[in-house]
């Protein structure tokens, strides 16, 4: 894998641009491959963007179409061959004066013939992509977040790591200097300013997430949202580039993600990212105007551009719903002994039950415990499991409360001194690898002053205590601590006038700008997902590094663009838009004839305007850049915002919120019941797997009629399951359904089970080993096709048996 094909030209202003083909980043840059010829303009980079508003499609995504005068059929057939190959496969890099500048993942099925040259030599066209407008087909992936948060920068990087280029960078040596971030939206608390310093939470890229329903770990593996449960990386990046007010654009053979109000002074600031997102330096500066008239003189401006405008806001309303809780995870990766436990400090308070309502829920996963019976040897599961339970609120005197089995809060010495809870979960006739115990309360409003909410669980293991002669007795030994893994939520509800019965708090803020061009113009709506709120539980807020911790980021943001504006989140992407957007913008669309320095992240400077870049195709050869540029002009005087305001107010639609919640509990209630049905199927089976399933794994459901009791019962067999028997004598597992003999030690004896519990059943045997011989055994009196037992003696030989509940017959041999 490397660079396969390249080609140079110059264009009008003397600047050498070099196109190459690899087809992996392992090469060595600017070697091998074969050079080729580049037709017409040599190649020509389209950018996303006309039309927009600022405050939309934040993500600018461009392609690169390239042209190729092709010498013979072999090089023909090698490109043609590109048309069947997997896009993740191919990449064009673009050097211009010897520095990368762009990089681009081939699209398979745009390979276009365009024309015969005179000497009969075809002309391709080979497209690619930046990758930024791939992102929309991957998923944001919940395993990349710890404890349910995870760095900006980092969820950028795992967006950009989906397109497989970041190699690319490595190759050409320039990966200490692959992302730049300019965006100027930073929190006072932060120790200085970046986006790797900023922290969000998972629920935030969760697909239609509601707090009061989703207080729970929907995962049974990491306790994580499952992958279909997520957006996409296309809408995570706008939500996160919405609320930086900052476009993501590739250019220069960077990833550059700049805010709006940087075009403000003549020079940008930006951080340096490594290919890992990993912070390198904040001392760059780029001086991106492009002033109308500067040496070398060309005509830069081809004809006289149209000029437009956009509308103006008449105000700017910025909507946003919020969800009051936080989580604490145990993956079963990091399954233990140990209490878990959580403290949830600074939680509201009060004198009425219902200001402020709490609900706490939890689940739990646990293994079934086995005692071996030392006088008769005989395996027993644990008799019970206790769960224990404590659930408390403390004030700063350091006096407690816990809460009892009625619901009630009630005094207690100290924390751990009585438990709220013990309960007793029955796993003897669970015949499953991994139990699930739920617990969900909704409780009443701390008391004053109890501002610190405390939850604990403890799992235990009760085993019988036996007799002289082996036997179980109705006693219990004492408990013993227990593994287990599992998730604590919480959510509070938030101050409004209607308490919040749902556990939401749905925010308007408006912005109206002082200016007379509000006729004609028109409201400017906006849904961020991200917002600041005055409570520490807000699901989704931001949280900044304050140089020991990632502590909730306030309301102290500032937006850059002038020295006194200073909010919350939410106020500084509604004071931005709202100054931006006073007044009509005025829109040029016309080309730009360039000097050769001309970038995507570059202004236009003239009329005393800047002029920022939307969208253009720009064509090497000639240096020219045909789009689109819209001024300018931010005004942040004089914008009056309404701050929070409810969008819903008393009355008829709060009952209407409260109906939701008794219908919402009513509903958990009836699901628990299909729940338990779920968990007969799944979990108490014979044959349960007893670890996490591999992706792909066959299974086959079975049932068994049992006399005795007069029930159906389960049977899970895994397809694909071999156990090794080494030396000696050994009776047949039955939770597998391939047994391999290792003869390289000796000779294998195997014997049967008895075949009055193994109709239907087949399993497959096979001898590994030159020497030595494998046996299979009958049960005593029993037979395999009419023998006690078979021999397979030569290396690889296998045998195939099956049960029709009497005898064993063979049904396949080799040899």
């Amino acid at each position: 894998m490397a660079r396969i094909y390249y080609g140079s030209f110059k264009s009008i202003n003397n600047v050498t641009h070099r196109v190459e083909i690899w087809d992996g980043p392992t090469g060595t840059a600017n070697s091998g491959g074969t050079e080729l010829t580049l037709a017409g303009e040599g190649y020509v980079i389209t950018r996303n963007g006309e039309g927009d508003p600022l405050y939309t499609k934040y993500i600018r995504p461009s392609r690169v179409e390239t042209f190729w005068v092709i010498p013979n059929n072999t090089i023909l057939n090698d490109f043609e061959s590109i048309a069947t190959t997997s896009e993740q496969y191919w990449a064009i890099l673009i050097y211009k004066a010897g520095v990368l500048d762009y990089v681009g993942r081939v699209l398979a099925d745009q390979l276009v013939r365009k024309r015969e040259a005179i000497q009969a030599k075809p002309v391709l066209q080979l497209t690619a992509v930046d990758g930024l407008e791939l992102l929309s087909g991957y998923k944001v992936d919940p395993s990349n977040f710890t404890d349910g948060k995870i760095q900006i920068s980092q969820l950028f990087r795992r967006a950009l790591d989906t397109l497989n280029l970041k190699n690319y960078w490595v190759v050409d040596g320039s990966n200490a200097d692959y992302f730049r971030e300019a965006s100027t939206v930073y929190n006072s608390a932060a120790t200085r300013k970046g986006f790797d310093l900023e922290e969000v939470d998972i629920n935030t890229f969760v697909t239609g997430y509601d707090q009061f329903k989703d207080v729970r770990a929907t995962d049974v593996n990491q306790f994580i949202y499952a992958d279909n449960n997520m957006i996409d990386y296309a809408q995570a990046l706008e939500q996160l580039c919405e609320i930086k007010q900052a476009r993501l654009i590739h250019s220069q053979g960077k990833y550059w993600l700049v805010s709006f109000a940087d075009y403000i002074d003549s020079t940008i600031t930006y951080r340096v990212y490594s290919y890992t997102l990993q912070f390198m330096s904040t001392t760059a500066t780029y001086s991106h105007r492009q002033t109308l008239g500067t040496s070398p003189a060309r005509p830069q401006w081809m004809a006289k551009p149209n000029l437009t405008h956009q509308v103006a806001a008449k105000f700017v309303q910025v909507d946003t719903v919020r969800h009051l809780g936080d989580t604490i995870y145990r993956g079963w990766n990091s399954i233990s002994t140990a209490a878990l436990t959580k403290e949830f400090t600074n939680i509201p308070t009060g004198s009425s039950p219902d200001a402020h309502p709490m609900r706490v829920r939890f689940n739990v996963k646990f293994a079934k415990a086995y005692f071996t019976e030392p006088i008769t040897g005989l395996v027993y599961p644990e008799q019970f499991v206790s769960i224990q339970v404590e659930v408390y609120v403390e004030n700063s005197a350091g006096a407690f409360k816990v809460l009892d089995q009625n619901g009630y809060w009630v005094n207690s010495g100290t924390a751990g001194s009585s438990l709220s809870f013990n309960e007793k979960v029955d796993v003897t006739n669970q015949s499953g690898t991994w139990m699930t115990y739920n617990f969900d309360k909704n409780l009443t409003t701390a008391p004053a002053g109890f501002d610190k909410l405390g939850v604990a669980i403890i799992c235990k293991s009760v085993f019988p205590i036996f007799d002289k002669k082996g036997k179980p007795t109705t006693k219990s030994a004492s408990a013993v601590d227990k593994q287990f893994w599992g998730a604590i939520n919480v959510a509070f509800a938030d101050e409004s006038p209607y308490n919040n019965p749902d556990f939401t708090f749905d925010i308007t803020e408006v912005y109206s700008p002082a200016a007379g061009s509000s006729v004609n113009s028109v409201p400017v709506i906006l849904n961020p997902k991200y917002y600041s709120s005055n409570t520490k539980y807000a699901t989704g807020i931001i949280r900044v590094y304050d140089g020991a911790n990632y502590i909730t980021a306030g309301s102290t943001w500032y937006g850059g663009w002038d020295s006194v504006t200073v909010g919350t989140i939410t106020e500084a992407l509604g004071n931005s838009v709202a100054g931006l957007y006073k007044d009509f913008m005025p829109v040029i669309q016309g080309t730009w004839v360039d000097s050769g320095t001309m970038s995507a992240i570059k202004s236009l400077y003239f009329d005393g305007y800047t002029w920022v870049l939307q969208g253009c195709q720009y064509s090497a050869t000639s240096d020219q850049w045909a789009g689109e540029w819209l001024a300018i002009i931010p005004t942040y005087t004089g914008i009056s915002g309404s701050g929070e305001g409810l969008k819903l107010g008393d009355g008829l639609k709060d009952r209407v919120n409260y109906l939701d919640m008794q219908v919402s509990a009513i509903n958990d209630q009836i699901q628990s019941v299909s729940d338990s049905i779920k968990q007969t199927l799944s979990n108490d089976v014979s044959g349960s797997p007893t670890a996490v399933p591999t992706i792909n794994t066959q299974y086959e459901v079975m049932l068994q009629y049992d006399a005795a009791n007069t029930v159906m019962e389960w049977r899970l067999q895994e397809h694909g399951t071999f156990k090794t028997y080494t030396t000696g004598t050994s009776s047949l597992d039955t939770n597998f359904e391939g047994h391999i003999g290792n003869t390289a030690g000796g000779s294998v004896i195997l014997t049967l089970p008895a075949v009055a519990t193994q109709k239907g059943k087949k399993y497959y045997f096979v001898k590994s080993g030159a020497s030595s011989t494998f046996r299979i055994n009958a049960y005593t009196g029993e037979s395999i096709s009419g023998a006690d037992h078979f021999i397979l003696n030569t290396n690889y030989d296998s045998h195939t048996i099956i049960c029709d509940g009497t005898q064993w017959f063979i049904i396949a041999a080799h040899p």
